[in-house]
């Protein structure tokens, strides 16, 4: 739902729209072709739309600096300057480290556990090939994400000489400045590539949501109906995402409450794959639903009154988790 408002800020500055329009229509188009194609079209059309906004994100690179009438390096250097890509100051290495071993325990939990993931993965020719991807995912992944986050240290060196407006949201930057100042074609290409970037997430998300609630929340549907129940639960997903998204546009920094979102469940995910990896014993629905509690409970005392930082999410989560089932299951016995 996050992602989902992320994406529809450009899309509401290139048409002008309200960003409440621009949720609505993106999430119909999406939810349409992903109820026609199920996860084939997932797939498919993740690929194409993960070149579009990577191709899309490389062109930033030439046409901001070219604006600005500078050199990219200069730009770059300008923002390492002012502690925009990094600094040695002993707070900063401590949060590298945190980010770092957090980021580490929670893509084991999406990439092991998240049906998002999983979903990819068991669509593979072979065990050997969703290894691969894994492998892969995650060197591609780094790239991404520097990729795009260089382009906010590019835009923080544009806006010293050209401020941006007092009332103008973070998150609403970029798309200001794509809308202003990128050329009529290459702009197309990135309203292409934000609207490849958030519907390659959004089907995914459908698609992963709508198959879990037809075959783990509501396994005793008439099996000859499934395939209405799946078109039923994905408008509900769909639905349920857009009151999110709407929600999500009351904050700022949209990337970090992303993030901090993710987190809240990724010490559960991690929590179901140690105890399945290590064939702790099974567990029934009443029980997941009671991980899940302890999990938000823990993560919610740790911030709350500990002050520990999100990162540690899933960490805390995961280890609660596991050693107060350990202790149920020792009682049961």
């Amino acid at each position: 739902g996050v992602r989902l408002y992320s994406g529809s800020i450009l899309i509401a500055a290139y048409f002008e729209l309200n960003i409440y329009v621009a949720i609505i229509l993106l999430s119909i188009i999406t939810m349409l072709y992903t109820m026609i194609g199920g996860l084939r079209a997932v797939i498919k059309t993740d690929f194409l739309q993960t070149l579009v906004f990577t191709f899309g994100g490389l062109v930033a690179h030439f046409i901001i600096p070219k604006v600005a009438n500078k050199n990219w390096s200069e730009m770059i250097y300008h923002g390492f300057q002012h502690d925009k890509i990094l600094t040695m100051s002993a707070d900063y290495l401590y949060v590298v480290l945190v980010g770092f071993l957090g980021g580490i325990i929670f893509d084991m939990a999406t990439h092991g556990v998240d049906q998002d993931f999983a979903q990819r993965l068991l669509a593979t020719k072979s065990l050997r090939s969703s290894q691969r991807s894994i492998v892969f995912s995650s060197f591609f992944s780094i790239f991404i994400g520097l990729v795009f986050l260089s382009i906010g240290t590019l835009l923080w060196s544009y806006h010293q000489d050209f401020p941006i407006a007092p009332t103008m949201k973070v998150d609403y930057v970029f798309a200001n400045f794509i809308t202003e100042h990128f050329p009529g074609p290459i702009k197309g290409l990135m309203l292409a590539g934000v609207l490849a970037a958030t519907m390659s997430t959004l089907d995914s998300t459908i698609n992963a949501l709508s198959s879990c609630m037809t075959t783990d929340i509501f396994p005793g549907r008439n099996p000859q109906k499934i395939r209405y129940w799946i078109k039923i639960d994905a408008v509900i997903i769909t639905i349920i995402l857009v009151l999110i998204s709407f929600m999500a546009s009351k904050s700022s920094e949209v990337l970090t409450l992303g993030l901090k979102v993710a987190s809240w469940s990724g010490g559960f995910l991690l929590f179901c794959l140690t105890y399945s990896v290590f064939r702790l014993g099974e567990l029934s629905t009443k029980d997941y639903f009671i991980a899940y509690i302890i999990n938000l409970c823990g993560i919610a005392f740790s911030g709350i009154y500990l002050g520990w930082p999100w990162q540690w999410n899933a960490a805390i989560g995961s280890i609660l988790n596991l050693v107060l089932y350990l202790i149920i299951k020792k009682k049961r016995i």
